[in-house]
């Protein structure tokens, strides 16, 4: 079981030599089940503090202005990473925000994935095509599958009847090309300020990957089919028969994905909320949309 306030002490003296000699006092976020974290006020200013991350991809997101600033960063005694940030009051998009903005969005994206500096940041992989990246993540989303699977026997039958039919259509993909992939760019990942900027949090998952893995989910969450091929255009790919399929296969395996518990997190499995959720992960796989429609009902 990890410890969530593990460094609390090593928190408080970081601040101490690096920020200022005050008498901090830490309190957790009020959401978030991820990496150890704590917020605080210190000098009229407050401050966002996450631990265990990897430091160049925040680093280099910083430089491209995809993610809030660094006041500073280092390490723990123990090795653990640390990083500094002023705290956002901003809010995470709407429906209604992401079709608005549809082109500061589309360009945001692009910037991530496009970025050499970014991609050389991430962890190198052994193949640039799409279907081995695919069939590399599928394993791995098989894996942590099977780890919960007697959890929900109502469902596991079902859920393996889809798996099987998505390695068969992974086997089929042809092309290459990876891009720095954010690997959960739902509307909770990201965070709009009250002057309009748009920021990308949480990177620790980020990888090198299909570029529609990150496209798929984006696009089948927040926008219409009618704004696709606009929103394609502007980051740069086809709105073609290829790539929808892409999207298709990656957003199903990202459905099932999200609902089991990260390794070395706080996530907990609860098999309510599992089948409940399910929902997105049926509608996808069987060619439909999003079945909540694309109306700020979750606003």
């Amino acid at each position: 079981m990890l410890i969530r306030n593990k460094h609390y002490q090593e928190v408080l003296i970081f601040l101490k030599e690096n920020i200022s000699d005050l008498d901090w006092k830490l309190s957790y976020p009020p959401a978030g089940r991820g990496h150890e974290t704590y917020t605080t006020v210190g000098e009229g200013s407050s401050y966002f503090i996450k631990l265990g991350v990897d430091l160049p991809r925040y680093l280099v997101m910083t430089d491209l202005d995809l993610t809030p600033p660094i006041i500073h960063s280092g390490f723990l005694t123990d090795g653990t990473s640390i990083v500094v940030q002023p705290f956002i009051h901003g809010r995470n998009p709407t429906w209604k925000d992401f079709r608005q903005n549809l082109d500061l969005f589309a360009e945001v994206v692009k910037k991530m994935q496009k970025s050499r500096e970014l991609q050389m940041a991430l962890p190198q992989v052994i193949s640039e095509q799409y279907r081995q990246v695919g069939l590399t993540a599928f394993d791995r989303l098989e894996k942590k599958w099977f780890v919960y699977r007697s959890f929900v026997p109502s469902a596991a039958d079902e859920i393996e009847n889809v798996l099987f039919w998505l390695k068969h259509e992974i086997k089929k993909f042809t092309g290459a090309g990876l891009v720095a992939s954010h690997q959960d760019i739902c509307n909770a990942n990201w965070l709009m300020t009250p002057t309009g900027k748009i920021y990308l949090v949480d990177l620790e998952a980020m990888t090198r990957d299909d570029p529609a893995h990150d496209l798929g989910s984006l696009l089948w969450w927040y926008y219409p089919p009618e704004l696709r091929e606009e929103f394609l255009s502007i980051v740069g790919y086809p709105y073609d028969t290829d790539f929808n399929h892409r999207m298709q296969v990656r957003m199903t395996m990202h459905s099932l994905d999200i609902l089991l518990p990260r390794p070395n997190s706080y996530d907990q499995f609860d098999v309510t909320v599992f089948l409940k959720h399910l929902e997105d992960f049926w509608a996808v796989s069987r060619g439909e949309q999003n079945p909540h429609g694309y109306e700020d009902i979750r606003n």
